[in-house]
């Protein structure tokens, strides 16, 4: 069985985090001085169950490198899309379990914290 985490981007306090549950509302369970609290304002990422090729949790969300498809951006983006996580570059998608054994894969961020990465050269 596939591990179940999550991490959330905090919006107001533009930071990642990693929270101690999720509820089915969608709302992030965070601990603080024993009580139980429900924050609302995230982005919440799945865990795609898959490392990159340093041993690094890929997560929806991340930025990777994948140099190895001839005529696209060595640059991909982690999604969820139609039941499966992918790696896509503009149109193309890819299935994250297909390269999973090749282990090529390298994170190199996220979409919140580096969207420059994904920025388009002119």
């Amino acid at each position: 069985m596939r591990e179940k985490k999550f991490r959330a981007w905090d919006k107001e306090n533009e930071i990642m985090i990693y929270p101690k549950g999720i509820l089915f509302d969608g709302r992030v369970v965070n601990f603080s001085c024993g009580m139980l609290e429900a924050f609302e304002g995230y982005e919440i990422m799945q865990y795609t169950g898959l490392k990159d090729k340093n041993g690094t949790e890929i997560y929806e969300g991340d930025i990777v490198k994948y140099p190895h498809i001839v005529g696209f951006d060595d640059i991909w983006k982690v999604e969820f899309s139609n039941g499966s996580f992918v790696i896509r570059e503009t149109i193309v998608k890819i299935s994250l379990r297909e390269l999973a054994h090749k282990n090529n894969l390298e994170v190199i961020g996220n979409i919140y914290e580096n969207p420059e990465l994904l920025e388009v050269e002119e």
